[in-house]
């Protein structure tokens, strides 16, 4: 069976890359032929031109933004399989090209982030062809002016799979369905399959900070720690934090991401991906939650350290973790998240 995935597959973050090759990997493993569906990015629009420093400022952003896309790119190119480019034109082409297509995950169905558009409702797939997988609306509330619109859609799925607790009871608003709650992706693979993709293991000894946003408080603890521990600090950031300069948002491709994470003798985070491949690999884990607007975030943290047995002493303070523990406590979700999608790519 052919499927088409639909996901943030094209973003240059570790956290959709990781999710949309596990997903891609456990599908093609239950004997599928997957592709990432290739539709248009829209066009990011840019604030320039500035002049004086602002503008040399901007500029080096622009260099390392594309240093760091290349990296995204190298990855991509190597362990991801994509289709060939689709316009809106080509809509009844792309529907007849798969047999079903997988809508997630990630937070696909938040319309708050400027990227997302119809396309991650499967507008272009007739109603039996559409599914969804561990798909996030990244908040348990939804836009008023466009729940009729959303409800549409979704209702018109054959099989609705969502990320967290809190999207169950808002896609069932939505649509009318009932609808099944899913492991992020990351998780249906073992610490094995990782190994692959990572890069050789750092030499020295090192605690490690990874950041979505900065979090002075995260980042003062991870520094008194490695001073107190005589360990080196390694930075890493989703996006650029002039706290923590350039390096830190472009000089880590995605194979030394998953390396840097599952050799590190502590991790430092208030990212949920930290905090799952901290988890997978048995690594120390201090958690630190979001505020503000990203806030609305922190659920899937919550979820994931309170519903696989953890809790919440781990916000705070570096905790060591038993990854053959943690591989025990959510097998019962892993079967029940497999089983799904081999009823997706298998039936028929």
């Amino acid at each position: 069976m052919k499927i088409g995935l639909v996901t943030f597959h094209e973003a240059d973050n570790f956290g959709a890359v990781l999710q949309a090759y596990a997903l891609q990997k456990t599908v093609d493993s239950l004997g599928a032929t997957s592709s990432f569906v290739n539709l248009p990015v829209i066009p990011k629009q840019n604030s320039y031109p500035l002049t004086g420093p602002a503008a040399v400022f901007a500029k080096k952003i622009m260099a390392e933004g594309e240093v760091r896309s290349a990296h995204f790119k190298a990855f991509r190119d190597e362990y991801m399989t994509i289709s060939k480019p689709y316009t809106k034109d080509d809509y009844r082409a792309l529907d007849s090209d798969f047999d079903r297509f997988i809508a997630g995950s990630d937070q696909i169905w938040n319309l708050r982030i400027p990227d997302v558009d119809d396309r991650y409702f499967l507008p272009f797939a007739d109603p039996s062809k559409r599914y969804s997988y561990s798909a996030s609306f990244g908040g348990d509330e939804f836009p008023e002016n466009v729940k009729e619109w959303a409800g549409k859609q979704l209702s018109m799925f054959s099989a609705i799979s969502v990320r967290e607790e809190s999207g169950v009871a808002l896609a069932e608003e939505l649509s009318g369905k009932s609808a099944f709650v899913s492991l992020d992706p990351t998780l249906l693979l073992s610490r094995e399959d990782w190994l692959t993709v990572a890069s050789d293991a750092p030499s020295e000894d090192y605690y490690l900070l990874f950041l979505v946003k900065y979090d002075a408080g995260l980042h003062n603890k991870a520094k008194e720690m490695a001073e107190k521990d005589g360990k080196t600090l390694k930075v890493i950031t989703a996006a650029f934090m002039p706290q923590l300069g350039f390096p830190a948002w472009s000089g880590v491709s995605v194979r030394d991401w998953v390396s840097l994470v599952s050799h590190s003798s502590g991790t430092f985070t208030n990212s949920f991906h930290g905090c799952a491949f901290s988890l997978i690999f048995g690594r120390p884990l201090c958690v630190g939650m979001l505020s503000s607007e990203l806030g609305k975030r922190n659920g899937r943290i919550v979820d994931l350290l309170t519903k696989f047995g953890m809790d919440k002493s781990l916000e705070g303070e570096l905790k060591a973790v038993d990854p053959d523990e943690f591989t025990r406590i959510i097998e019962a979700s892993k079967a029940a998240s497999v089983d799904y999608l081999k009823s997706v790519v298998q039936d028929g």
